[in-house]
């Protein structure tokens, strides 16, 4: 089902990983000094840096995850026992926001290595290097990020529900693809839309995707 408040969720996360990303862009030109030299950057930085992150980001994303399934178990009227989806959802939100930030803490040691050559190669400033870096950090970054990652953790709530509810009592629910259905959406999440997901392929479909699920009861047992 769609997220009630989509937008005032998004906004949240947003600003809180446009500032987290705002604080680790100054702490690596810190590290890198002046001039720039990437063996300033502590090893321990690109293992560990993430973690600074993860506390902000993790409790938002496990709020939706949350929400998700109480809504959806609301909406078809049939309970679970809710200590496993508490448990479940601590599980994912954990993992799920150590993998997603470690990949990006990858990523930005990668662009790291290839930007500060440059520096010198192509005889930049500082401000020049920071313009380049902040291509990375940027607010724009960080709302592409909060509009994923809210619709995975709303996708993923409802999934562990729809398992949760198929052990306990049996009932399989069927899982149907939403989209907004406007000018807007995209050539691949477009045909997906009111078609029932198969092939174990979900929201998001891509980065900004704020697609949605919908459950329906099979028709002997609606």
């Amino acid at each position: 089902m769609e997220l009630a408040n989509r937008d005032e969720i998004e906004r949240r996360l947003a600003r809180v990983v446009s500032k987290d990303l705002r604080g680790e862009l100054e702490k690596l030109l810190a590290y890198l000094g002046d001039p720039p030299n990437l063996n300033n950057i502590p090893h321990d930085y690109w293992q560990n840096g993430w973690r600074s992150i993860q506390k902000d980001v993790e409790p938002v994303l496990l709020d939706v995850y949350l929400q998700q399934a109480d809504d959806l178990m609301a909406g078809i009227g049939i309970g679970v026992e809710w200590d496993m989806i508490n448990t479940t959802a601590s599980n994912w939100a954990r993992t799920h926001t150590e993998s997603l930030l470690k990949e990006l803490f990858d990523k930005r040691y990668d662009h790291l290595n290839t930007t500060v050559p440059r520096f010198y190669e192509e005889g930049w400033n500082l401000g020049q290097l920071r313009a380049e870096l902040e291509r990375w950090y940027n607010p724009r970054r960080a709302e592409m990020i909060a509009i994923t990652e809210t619709t995975r953790a709303a996708v993923e709530g409802e999934r562990a529900l729809s398992e949760q509810l198929e052990k306990e009592s049996g009932i399989k629910l069927i899982p149907v693809w939403q989209t907004a259905n406007d000018e807007r959406v995209c050539p691949l999440c477009g045909p997906k839309h009111d078609k029932e997901i198969t092939d174990n392929f979900y929201p998001p479909a891509h980065p900004n995707c704020r697609c949605w699920v919908v459950y329906r009861l099979p028709k002997v047992q609606a």
